[in-house]
């Protein structure tokens, strides 16, 4: 055998093993979605179709150089390859299907079925029937593609960059958004808007706070907040103000509740626009309460600047000026630099440690009303409670503070 038709023999050889990998993966997922029996009514023709006009996995191409260096490129491939494999829809039969996989193979089958198909297969009608509520015209189609775009956008938070600008996505390419689409995703990068601000007496960098536009790929939204939306009611005029932030309170946010700063603005952006702020109005500030998914990890002190609303800083649950660290001083008489020996002035010692596995720790915190962070770390940690620490050293501490 010449070496041309060795390599031509292995290539086909290869190529037919990836095929029947592919055929595989369709069964299980035809399983999922409708149920034993139906994969069988695609014949041998179909299949290889179906292979031929496969979807590719996701690829990242930044919009431009400057976007992203080659270290943030890696890092955005990969949380992204973590965040869709990780998360999965739930089909109408209550089986999983990860982001990863139903962005490729589930969607070329659905696609094929729903467009491609017509009258060629002898089960035609039976595989269009029992696939039809999954088809892109439905609320269950609907669904899945918002909450997919909502998780993948979460990807975009860990750039943010106070001078460098807002990292985001488009994603009209995706097969998801379009019948043959490539599956590709431009990342762009969008300026921000910077002021400079008298904070106490002294000049301060400050950031504008928006929301990138829903219609065009390159701009902000901006978010501007009546005083009402705040809670403040006796006021004379109710005007809308831009909101700005503190390079401080971003850096903050991120170093106590161990998350993104770019989360910030997205989260001011939806609890304006959605009408749920929650506040407690002090004299010269308002405290915003902040939320990670349904869990309360502290507030945003906000305080007006003539034109402008401002972020100040950050406070963590347990740190003194909010009631839950107020009162938590007033049960354990634990000052600033105890909670900082202790890692409470933050989420560090309720993700290493297992606090709620301690009645006497769990009782404390839940009555002092910071019950939520200890349900926020037990979510993250719901894979990995048996590495968490014994919390024995932050009870004795604070027994002998009694």
């Amino acid at each position: 055998m010449s070496r041309s038709s060795h390599r031509k023999t292995n290539f086909g050889q290869k190529e037919q093993a990836r095929r029947q990998v592919f055929y595989h993966r369709l069964r299980i997922i035809c399983e999922k979605m409708v149920g034993i029996g139906y994969f069988e009514l695609l014949p041998e023709s179909s299949l290889r179709l179906l292979y031929l006009y496969r979807y590719p996995d996701i690829r990242v191409i930044p919009h431009g150089k400057r976007v992203l260096n080659a270290e943030e490129l890696r890092s955005y491939k990969q949380t992204l390859a973590e965040l869709l494999s990780g998360q999965h829809i739930e089909t109408l039969l209550g089986e999983k299907i990860s982001y990863a996989r139903f962005l490729t193979d589930a969607l070329v089958l659905l696609h094929y079925i729903q467009y491609r198909v017509g009258g060629r297969i002898k089960g035609f009608s039976r595989l269009r029937e029992v696939f039809a509520p999954y088809f892109t015209t439905t609320e269950w189609f609907a669904e899945q593609r918002m909450k997919i775009i909502q998780i993948m956008s979460l990807n975009d938070l860990q750039l943010y960059d106070f001078y460098k600008g807002t990292v985001r996505f488009s994603f009209d390419r995706m097969a998801v958004e379009q019948f043959g689409g490539t599956n590709e995703i431009h990342v762009h990068r969008l300026s921000h808007s910077t002021a400079l601000q008298d904070v106490d007496g002294k000049k301060r960098t400050v950031v504008r706070m928006g929301v990138p536009s829903a219609t065009k790929v390159d701009e902000f939204d901006w978010i501007s907040i009546r005083p009402s939306q705040l809670g403040l009611i006796n006021v004379d005029d109710d005007i809308a103000l831009p909101i700005y932030a503190q390079q401080h309170a971003l850096e903050r946010f991120e170093e106590r509740a161990v998350f993104w700063r770019g989360y910030v603005q997205a989260y001011i952006g939806y609890v304006i626009r959605e009408g749920t702020a929650k506040t407690i109005v002090k004299k010269d500030y308002v405290l915003l309460e902040c939320y990670l998914a349904t869990y309360k990890v502290g507030y945003f002190i906000i305080s007006l600047q003539r034109d402008k609303w401002l972020i100040r800083t950050f406070l963590f649950l347990t740190n003194s000026g909010t009631p839950e660290g107020n009162k938590l001083e007033e049960m354990t008489k634990l000052k600033l630099l105890d909670k900082k020996h202790l890692m409470i002035d933050c989420m560090d010692a309720f993700l290493l440690y297992d606090i709620s596995g301690d009645k006497g720790l769990r009782k404390l915190f839940n009555k002092a009303g910071c019950g939520s962070l200890m349900q926020y770390a037990d979510q993250i940690n719901k894979y990995g409670k048996e590495r968490l620490k014994s919390p024995d050293f932050i009870y004795r501490y604070m027994s002998q503070l009694k």
